[in-house]
Protein backbone atom coordinates (compact mmCIF):
# COMPACT_ATOMS: atom_id res chain seq x y z
CA UNK A 1 0.00 0.00 0.00
CA UNK A 2 1.24 3.51 -0.77
CA UNK A 3 1.35 6.26 1.83
CA UNK A 4 2.01 9.97 1.27
CA UNK A 5 3.00 12.36 4.06
CA UNK A 6 4.36 15.91 3.98
CA UNK A 7 7.91 16.57 5.15
CA UNK A 8 9.33 19.98 6.02
CA UNK A 9 12.83 20.48 4.55
CA UNK A 10 14.95 23.27 6.06
CA UNK A 11 18.55 24.22 5.34
CA UNK A 12 20.96 23.54 8.15
CA UNK A 13 23.44 26.30 9.09
CA UNK A 14 26.31 23.80 8.93
CA UNK A 15 25.26 22.59 5.47
CA UNK A 16 22.80 19.96 4.37
CA UNK A 17 19.10 19.72 5.11
CA UNK A 18 16.98 18.83 8.12
CA UNK A 19 13.72 16.97 7.54
CA UNK A 20 10.71 16.83 9.86
CA UNK A 21 7.47 14.87 9.45
CA UNK A 22 5.10 17.09 11.40
CA UNK A 23 2.44 14.39 11.68
CA UNK A 24 4.72 11.97 13.57
CA UNK A 25 6.23 12.60 17.01
CA UNK A 26 9.72 11.26 16.22
CA UNK A 27 9.78 11.99 12.50
CA UNK A 28 13.18 13.65 12.10
CA UNK A 29 16.14 13.04 9.82
CA UNK A 30 18.72 14.94 7.78
CA UNK A 31 20.87 14.68 4.68
CA UNK A 32 24.02 16.13 3.14
CA UNK A 33 22.09 17.62 0.22
CA UNK A 34 18.47 17.76 -0.93
CA UNK A 35 18.64 14.38 -2.72
CA UNK A 36 20.23 12.66 0.30
CA UNK A 37 17.65 14.25 2.62
CA UNK A 38 14.81 12.97 0.41
CA UNK A 39 16.21 9.43 0.49
CA UNK A 40 16.63 9.59 4.26
CA UNK A 41 13.09 10.99 4.62
CA UNK A 42 11.59 8.10 2.68
CA UNK A 43 13.46 5.58 4.89
CA UNK A 44 12.31 7.29 8.09
CA UNK A 45 8.72 7.47 6.85
CA UNK A 46 8.80 3.76 5.99
CA UNK A 47 10.05 2.91 9.51
CA UNK A 48 7.44 5.13 11.17
CA UNK A 49 4.53 3.69 9.20
CA UNK A 50 5.79 0.13 9.61
CA UNK A 51 5.94 0.61 13.39
CA UNK A 52 2.39 1.98 13.47
CA UNK A 53 1.07 -0.93 11.39
CA UNK A 54 2.92 -3.57 13.42
CA UNK A 55 1.54 -2.17 16.67
CA UNK A 56 -1.93 -1.81 15.13
CA UNK A 57 -1.96 1.92 15.94
CA UNK A 58 -4.05 4.24 13.75
CA UNK A 59 -1.96 6.34 11.39
CA UNK A 60 -2.18 10.13 11.77
CA UNK A 61 -3.92 12.07 9.00
CA UNK A 62 -1.49 13.98 6.77
CA UNK A 63 -1.56 17.74 7.28
CA UNK A 64 -0.45 20.03 4.49
CA UNK A 65 -0.29 23.39 6.28
CA UNK A 66 1.78 26.16 4.69
CA UNK A 67 5.16 26.18 6.49
CA UNK A 68 6.58 29.34 8.08
CA UNK A 69 10.04 28.49 6.84
CA UNK A 70 11.43 25.74 4.70
CA UNK A 71 9.99 23.73 1.87
CA UNK A 72 7.05 21.32 2.19
CA UNK A 73 7.64 18.14 0.17
CA UNK A 74 5.24 15.20 -0.18
CA UNK A 75 7.09 11.91 0.40
CA UNK A 76 5.50 8.73 -0.96
CA UNK A 77 6.48 5.23 0.11
CA UNK A 78 5.15 1.72 -0.26
CA UNK A 79 4.86 -0.37 2.90
CA UNK A 80 4.34 -4.03 2.11
CA UNK A 81 4.12 -5.57 5.58
CA UNK A 82 1.41 -7.69 7.10
CA UNK A 83 -0.60 -5.98 9.78
CA UNK A 84 -0.01 -7.31 13.21
CA UNK A 85 3.54 -8.60 12.73
CA UNK A 86 6.09 -7.86 15.46
CA UNK A 87 9.83 -8.24 15.47
CA UNK A 88 11.26 -10.56 18.12
CA UNK A 89 12.49 -7.53 20.07
CA UNK A 90 9.06 -5.85 20.00
CA UNK A 91 7.36 -9.05 21.19
CA UNK A 92 9.93 -9.38 23.98
CA UNK A 93 9.17 -5.84 25.14
CA UNK A 94 5.43 -6.48 25.21
CA UNK A 95 5.82 -9.78 27.08
CA UNK A 96 8.52 -8.56 29.46
CA UNK A 97 10.97 -11.32 28.54
CA UNK A 98 14.27 -11.54 26.65
CA UNK A 99 14.51 -11.97 22.88
CA UNK A 100 16.07 -15.39 23.50
CA UNK A 101 12.96 -16.40 25.48
CA UNK A 102 10.72 -15.21 22.62
CA UNK A 103 12.70 -17.35 20.17
CA UNK A 104 12.34 -20.29 22.55
CA UNK A 105 8.57 -19.69 22.80
CA UNK A 106 8.36 -19.64 19.00
CA UNK A 107 10.30 -22.91 18.81
CA UNK A 108 8.01 -24.66 21.28
CA UNK A 109 4.84 -23.34 19.63
CA UNK A 110 3.83 -21.04 22.48
CA UNK A 111 3.88 -18.07 20.08
CA UNK A 112 2.81 -18.07 16.45
CA UNK A 113 5.40 -16.62 14.09
CA UNK A 114 6.54 -16.50 10.49
CA UNK A 115 10.14 -16.75 9.38
CA UNK A 116 11.42 -14.34 6.72
CA UNK A 117 15.02 -14.98 5.86
CA UNK A 118 16.78 -15.41 9.16
CA UNK A 119 14.35 -13.23 11.11
CA UNK A 120 11.21 -14.29 12.97
CA UNK A 121 8.10 -12.11 12.91
CA UNK A 122 5.64 -12.82 15.71
CA UNK A 123 1.91 -12.40 15.14
CA UNK A 124 0.41 -9.68 17.33
CA UNK A 125 -2.69 -11.81 18.05
CA UNK A 126 -0.40 -14.50 19.44
CA UNK A 127 1.27 -12.06 21.85
CA UNK A 128 -2.11 -10.64 22.91
CA UNK A 129 -3.44 -14.16 23.53
CA UNK A 130 -0.38 -14.99 25.62
CA UNK A 131 -0.83 -11.81 27.69
CA UNK A 132 -4.53 -12.57 28.21
CA UNK A 133 -3.80 -16.15 29.35
CA UNK A 134 -0.54 -16.08 31.32
CA UNK A 135 1.03 -19.36 32.33
CA UNK A 136 1.64 -20.05 36.01
CA UNK A 137 5.23 -19.92 37.18
CA UNK A 138 7.21 -23.06 37.73
CA UNK A 139 7.58 -26.43 36.10
CA UNK A 140 4.41 -28.15 34.85
CA UNK A 141 3.32 -31.09 36.96
CA UNK A 142 3.67 -34.51 35.45
CA UNK A 143 0.52 -36.57 34.97
CA UNK A 144 1.82 -39.27 37.33
CA UNK A 145 2.26 -36.90 40.27
CA UNK A 146 -1.22 -35.45 39.75
CA UNK A 147 -2.76 -38.95 39.44
CA UNK A 148 -1.07 -40.11 42.70
CA UNK A 149 -2.50 -37.17 44.62
CA UNK A 150 -5.99 -37.76 43.25
CA UNK A 151 -5.94 -41.42 44.38
CA UNK A 152 -4.68 -40.53 47.87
Amino acid sequence: MYYVYPALFTEDVSGGYNVQFVDFENGYTCGDDIADAAVMASEVLWLLIDDYLQLDKPLPKPTYAKPDEGMLVAISIEVDTERGMLTTRMAAGMLGVSTARVRQMIGTGQLAAKKKGRDNYVYLWSVKERLANPRSAGRPRSKDVVADKVEA
